[in-house]
């Protein structure tokens, strides 16, 4: 211990010592005039004393023994830990004189010579070698070692090691054992101040529990993100923790940081912390440590052994109490795991006996349900004996007619079976030839090759000389390009200058003449005549205004004027690029563009070539006085078109067969003719000013206000200005003919209506309006009768009333009754453009009378009745569509109204089916064709637009297939019983419309892009969708119709199952059909949720090269039985023994192991990244998940990341990034492998339930496929792997599949229950086993079980060989046995 002077008792406290004391002492928020155990222990262990010390100095200085300490306490704590930290030996109890208040005395710089309190470090004089030497074994072994904590210090940990005396010696520190300075504090610390804020709000964000340190690995990642050495981090991690707590608090974190940027800029870190970097908080501790490293220089290094060698066997004693506890844990975690295994094998056993209680008392239920229907048939039986004679006599009578039937079926398979054996015999021999022409083609074909190579060097040779001219001659083009849009250029400026100049003179013109015209018209009182002569001197100044001039031949056009007017002659240079309709040409010394169909090439044999423009000139300006009104707003698409808004005039100058010419003020251009209506001119008034009244002959106007010729009037919501000339008084026409005889008209309000002017009525439902007229615009003037209220005048809407009969509350009787196709509800608002027309709002329902013509259907809307455009309109379902399906009355006659209704659905379905499947068609050949031959996009770019459009062709065409197949067998204009297997059983293969309407959005934005940035594309849209089979519809209509058939499948489905009698059948099928048509609607709408998985597939496609799989792998598509394949996980995997890089990708249906063509980035992010080019190839043949079991390593708690995946007589052993990542490998394989097993397993448990259920059937059919022939080749190598698939109702059956046959043996037996002997019929399916994808479609046939009845008769079983339909070739040999368990009478 260090000497001290004499009479200085070292136990007293300086009233110095006590102010420091209660400054640290209000620092740790006292609570109550108390510091907690955890407030003090914290602050104790930064002294860096033992913890067992620590816990002697508690005892000594807690004299209250209540685990906290007040300021005296506190204060006698400190000067404890500070004399031990002198080398002072604890006392055995506490001196008597450290419990005194301190008296004033000598100041401690005055007692020991310098200032202890003051000093931050004391450094000591530098020593020898050896004592360096025996002093770094001292420091390393103190490292090592950990005393344990005593029990008496409440929540004390294990405290930190003194740092090295020695080490601290040979640091570059300027202090020295001669400085004073004052206490250092936060303004003394050499981090700057910007770099504690930043590192402070570091600190903070890694401190995400708010802890207020942070461990090795939270740090870590900040630290290796500087780039430095681990030599370098390590040395900073040893620096910045000074209280050697593993663990890193804010002013630690900040100094490791500033020690970051010392050494990326350069400077060489300290061995040991200099005083300047000491941390503000860690001042006394630094103090504690300089006071420490002077006084244990005269410890003897024995002591230092010994000392070391009791901490670490403390701290080895330590770790085998924390391994020992470990231990228990782990024990505890196991028997838990135990008990949680049994617990859930117990619940699976009660779940699996109560599942099997449920499924006995199922089959209780179905039993006695099958036993009621059984005796309820029994007495319906019973009750058609009365009428069994008819009935038999009308049965026999409809055998005939279907064995009739069935024999010129059977006649005709027949002649398709001679016809199909002579095609086959023909093909045998065209074999041969082929054999001996192939014999002869490969002795040809080597010197053909040599020949092929001399060719393809002199090609390759003269391709090089090519492009080179095409270089030459693409710069020359470059050239003359630019020259002509310069002369181009000039030449638009002259043809703008002189077309303003023009139009100038002819607004003065045409003002003028509007002004003597007005002025004739007021004295004449007569109602001027239309005129559309114009000048075509001037016209031609708008057309050729170019100052080019050619040869050519020689034109003259004729006046607009009259007939009679001289002819106009200019020349015409054919030389000239044109495009159609259009020649170039000069007139007058001007030269310009004119249409062809306005003038005809002169005659030869005429001395003065010249031409005269035909009467078509002088007619087709005649049709250009033909005046239109829109019925609805349209934009202007392009230059040439003209936009117009609702109620606009325009006025028709050329016509075509969908788009017309007109013009709008100043504006022409093309408009389509189906948003306008008909106006005949000589009884319509219209004005391009704004603010003028439009209005039809025989029309009602309520005039507001008259001033001079031009008065103001209103007609319904329209108002504005017309000349008085137009118009005559209503009364006038009464007055002539005296009191009209006609009854007045009385309609009652039948929806609210709120008037918008002073002239309209707001209407109330129930009130009477007296119709005082009719106008042709569907608003009629009438007087509202109110009771207690002055009668109003005004105008009101037709649709809102219905028409009453006078003098009488009751609605006007309807017609005689006409025959009723349909009804129709309108999408859009129509107003009649001509009288035989009819109009109606959005929404309105119309009684279809008349279908004759497709376009324009007739039909009656409250009394009136006219044509209406059937684009306009769409079917509803509360029509009877029997009539659309039978023509025979008498088989109608012999329906019920409901079984009529279902039929007429049924064949709605297959009718509608098969208009989209060839609307499917049009797209591919009017569109796709076209745009995929023009080359205007790229393969991408057609495939982001038509995405699977031929996956939807498929799927549609092999639903359509079978219910054709289903019409054909029950016969045509005949009723289909059955139709719900068929759909439940296509709609599950109907998942390519999941990507086509998730996809639709991006294929719409396509098309509209590459519409806006090209006006070439978008006029070559126009054109190819000028085909009559579009009806007018653009690219964009087509593509939003299988988004449209899927949502119209749940409505016919369920228009069927609605009309379909309880106990058919068809019912459980078709609620089964209408389940899986919602269900796909539903994952149509979740499409776009998909759309990530999608594109991650297609990357798949365009990255992974599958070149060993035998057929060809589409990641995109559907699986074989688990719907579409998605993505499960992917990522990087090591093989164990090789270490060999591979990137697994795992699906919903295998898992496939890829390694990289090339160096691929270890970036993850970059795995499914557009711009990358990486390549990857198959490691080995894909494991399907059915066939797999994955395993965890025999020690799990092994810190390798290993897993093992067993594959039949294969086991992978792979290596993961992480334990986290093998983790998720493992579950996510195992999750998909049980997916995989339990559906396989449903499958069959639903086919053998199916079977195996007891039924009170009248018979039973036993079949036997044999084999089939000439079946489909789907593979490569022209083979097939075959299956049968037979199936009755619910019953199925299915055989092993035949591998690389076109003729399968299966000798596949298995029997079916009758239910109906007239109903049932046996289905046989053929398809092809895929491993990738669903099932290929080889053929189907269908044999009714009432034909087999009669075919068998006294016969036996008998062997049939059926013809496979819906594809070119294939038959199927079975054996039939039909057995009756009674004789039923014939029904």
């Amino acid at each position: 211990p260090k000497q001290f002077p004499r009479g200085f008792n070292i136990w007293a406290i300086t009233p110095e010592e006590r102010g420091k004391h209660d400054k640290q002492f209000d620092s740790l928020s006292p609570t109550l005039g108390y510091v907690s155990g955890d407030q003090a222990r914290k602050f104790f262990l930064q002294s860096g004393l033992p913890a067992s010390v620590l816990a002697e100095i508690w005892a000594l200085a807690d004299m209250g023994r209540d685990g906290k300490m007040d300021r005296l306490e506190f204060s006698i704590a400190m000067k404890l830990i500070k004399l031990q930290l002198q080398g002072q030996p604890l006392p055995s109890s506490l001196p008597v004189i450290m419990k005194q208040t301190p008296v004033p005395s000598m100041t401690s710089s005055a007692r020991f010579g310098k200032g202890y309190e003051s000093m931050p470090m004391l450094t000591p004089l530098p020593l020898g070698s050896s004592v360096t030497s025996m002093t770094s074994v001292t420091s390393m072994t103190s490292l090592t070692s950990m005393p344990a904590v005593p029990p008496i210090l409440p929540g004390a940990l294990p405290m930190p090691l003194i740092p090295d005396p020695l080490s601290i010696s040979n640091s570059s520190s300027t202090t020295s054992l001669a400085s004073n300075s004052p206490k250092t504090g936060a303004c003394d610390w050499a981090v700057p101040q910007s770099s504690r804020l930043k590192y402070r709000q570091q600190f903070n964000s890694l401190d995400k529990l708010m802890s207020g340190y942070l461990s090795g690995p939270q740090v870590r990642n900040a630290l290796t993100a500087s780039n430095l050495t681990q030599t370098q981090l390590a040395t900073i991690w040893t620096l910045a923790d000074v209280d050697r707590d593993g663990q890193l608090r804010a002013e630690e974190f900040i100094l490791a940081m500033h020690l970051v940027d010392m050494a990326k800029t350069g400077h060489p870190l300290p061995l040991t912390l200099p005083a300047d970097l000491v941390p503000p908080s860690f001042s006394e501790f630094s103090l504690s440590v300089s006071l420490t490293l002077s006084l244990s220089l005269s410890v003897s290094f024995e002591d230092k052994l010994k000392e070391n060698f009791q901490r670490g066997s403390m701290e080895l004693e330590k770790r085998r109490l924390a391994l020992q506890e470990e231990q228990r844990e782990e024990e505890r975690r196991r028997q838990k795991e135990r008990e949680e295994q049994e617990r859930r094998e117990r619940e699976a056993r009660e779940l699996a006996l109560r599942r099997q209680r449920e499924e006995e008392q199922r089959m209780e239920r179905q039993k006695e349900m099958e036993r009621r229907r059984e005796e309820e048939r029994l007495k319906d039986l019973e009750r058609q004996e009365v009428h069994l004679p008819l009935e038999r006599q009308r049965r026999m009578e409809w055998e005939r007619a279907k064995r009739a039937e069935l024999q010129a079926q059977r006649e005709r398979e027949q002649r398709d079976i001679e016809r199909l054996t002579a095609r086959k015999r023909s093909l045998e021999l065209e074999l041969e030839a082929v054999v001996r022409f192939t014999h002869e083609l490969r002795q040809a074909k080597l010197e053909q090759e040599r020949l092929q190579k001399e060719e393809a060097e002199r090609k390759i040779a003269q391709e090089r000389e090519r492009r080179q001219a095409e270089e030459r001659e693409k710069e020359e083009r470059r050239r003359a390009e630019e020259r002509e849009k310069e002369e181009r250029r000039r030449a638009e400026e002259r043809e703008k200058e002189e077309r303003r100049r023009a139009e100038e003179r002819e607004k003065e013109e045409r003002r003028r003449a509007e002004e003597r015209e007005r002025i004739r018209e007021s004295e004449g009182g007569k109602k001027p005549e239309n005129s559309v002569n114009t000048d075509l001197h001037s016209q031609l100044s708008a057309l050729l205004n170019s100052t080019a001039n050619g040869p050519g031949h020689v034109f003259h056009l004729t006046s607009l004027q009259h007939h009679h007017c001289a002819p106009l002659t200019f020349q015409v240079d054919e030389s000239t690029v044109r495009e159609p309709g259009w020649l170039y040409g000069s007139y007058g010394g001007k030269s310009g563009w004119f249409p062809e169909s306005y003038a005809e090439k002169i005659n030869k044999d005429m001395t003065d070539p010249t031409a005269v423009l035909t009467t078509v000139f002088h007619l087709r300006q005649t049709k250009a006085s033909l005046t239109i009104v829109t019925v609805c707003a349209w934009t202007a698409n392009t230059e040439s078109h003209l936009g117009f808004s609702k109620d606009d005039v325009i006025t028709v100058l050329e016509q075509q067969e969908n788009w017309w010419y007109g013009e709008l003020g100043e504006n022409r251009g093309w408009f389509p003719k189906t948003h306008v209506s008909m106006v005949t001119t000589n009884n319509f008034h219209t004005d391009p000013e704004s603010g003028d009244l439009t209005f039809r002959a025989e029309d009602v106007i309520l005039v507001t206000e008259k001033e001079g010729e031009w008065w103001k009037g209103c007609i319904g919501d329209q108002s504005g200005l017309f000349p008085s000339n137009y118009v005559k008084p209503k009364d006038s026409d009464t007055a002539k003919s005296g009191v009209s005889s006609k009854k007045p008209e009385i309609a009652q309000v039948t929806a609210a209506c709120i008037a918008t002017t002073a002239e309209q009525l707001s209407l109330t439902p129930g009130q009477l309006i007296l119709v005082l007229h009719k106008n042709s615009c569907g608003w009629w003037l009438g007087e509202l009768q109110a009771r207690g209220k002055k009668r109003q005048k005004g105008w009101f809407q037709s649709s809102n009333i219905k028409l009453l009969e006078p003098n009488s509350g009751k609605t006007t009787p309807a017609p005689p009754p006409r025959m009723l196709l349909c009804q129709v509800i309108a999408m859009y608002d129509y107003k009649a453009a001509s009288e035989d027309e009819m109009s109606f709002l959005k929404g309105q329902l119309i009684n279809v009378l008349n279908k004759d013509d497709s376009d324009w259907w007739k039909g009656e809307l409250n009394g009136v009745m006219g044509l209406f455009p059937t684009n306009y309109v769409k079917m509803t379902t509360e029509s009877d569509p029997s009539q659309q399906w039978c023509a025979d009355l008498h088989s109608l006659d012999s329906m019920s109204s409901e079984e009529r209704k279902r039929q007429g659905y049924i064949h709605e379905l297959i009718h509608t089916e098969q208009t989209y499947l060839q609307d499917l068609e049009l797209v591919l050949e009017v569109f796709y064709k076209p745009m995929a031959e023009s080359g205007r996009l790229t393969e991408a770019e057609m495939a982001v637009i038509f995405v699977n459009w031929r996956e939807l062709i498929m799927c549609n065409t092999k639903l359509l297939k079978a219910l054709r197949v289903r019409k054909k067998t029950a016969g045509e204009r005949m009723p289909v019983q059955v139709i719900g297997d068929i759909l439940s059983s296509e709609l599950a293969h109907m998942q390519a419309y999941i990507r086509f309407c998730s996809c639709q959005l991006n294929a719409a934005a396509l098309l509209q892009q590459k519409t806006d940035a090209s006006p070439d594309f978008k006029l070559f849209l126009k054109k190819i969708a000028t085909n009559y089979r579009c009806k007018g519809m653009p690219l964009s209509s087509f593509l939003l119709k299988p988004m449209q058939r899927i949502t119209r499948y749940p409505l016919l489905i369920r228009n069927i199952l609605e009309n379909t009698p309880v106990g058919h059948v068809d019912q459980a099928n078709l609620r089964e059909a209408l389940e899986r048509a919602e269900e796909l609607c539903s994952q149509v709408n979740e499409g776009v949720r998909e759309k990530e998985n999608s594109d991650r597939l297609e990357w798949i496609q365009n990255h992974v090269q599958c070149e060993g799989v035998i057929e060809h792998l589409v990641f995109n598509s559907l699986t074989n039985c688990l719907g579409p394949r998605k993505l499960l996980h992917s990522g990087r995997v090591w093989k164990t023994k090789s270490s060999k890089e591979l990137w697994a990708f795992l699906f919903n249906d295998f898992l496939l192991l890829t390694y990289t063509s090339k160096q691929f980035s270890s970036s993850s992010d970059k795995l499914f990244s557009p711009k990358s080019n990486t390549m990857y190839k198959m490691y080995k043949t894909p494991v399907f998940l059915n066939e797999v079991l994955v395993k965890m390593p025999s020690d799990p708690s092994s810190d390798d990341p290993i897993f093992h995946i067993s594959h039949i007589d294969r086991v992978y052993t792979l290596k993961a990034d992480s334990i986290n990542e093998r983790t998720a490998w493992v579950q996510r394989i195992k999750a998909a492998s049980e997916h995989f097993i339990e559906t396989e397993k449903l499958k069959r448990e639903k086919a053998y339930q199916a079977r195996s259920q007891k039924t009170s059937g009248i018979g039973r059919l036993l079949v036997t496929v044999q084999e089939a022939v000439e079946l489909k080749p789907c593979k490569p190598n022209g083979k097939s792997n075959p299956y049968c698939e037979l199936s009755m109702g619910a019953q199925c059956y299915t055989s092993r599949p035949q591998n690389d046959t076109l003729n399968p043996k299966w000798n596949f037996n298995c029997q079916f229950f009758i239910k109906d002997l007239y109903q049932d019929v046996l289905c046989i399916t053929i398809f092809e086993r895929d491993q990738f994808s669903p099932d290929d479609f080889l053929g189907r046939t269908e044999v009714p079980v009432a034909t087999i009845k009669k075919d068998q008769e006294g016969k036996g079983p008998l062997t049939r060989r059926l013809l496979l339909h819906e594809v070119p070739t294939g038959e199927v040999r079975v054996r039939l046995d039909l057995q009756l368990y009674e004789q039923t009478p014939l029904l």
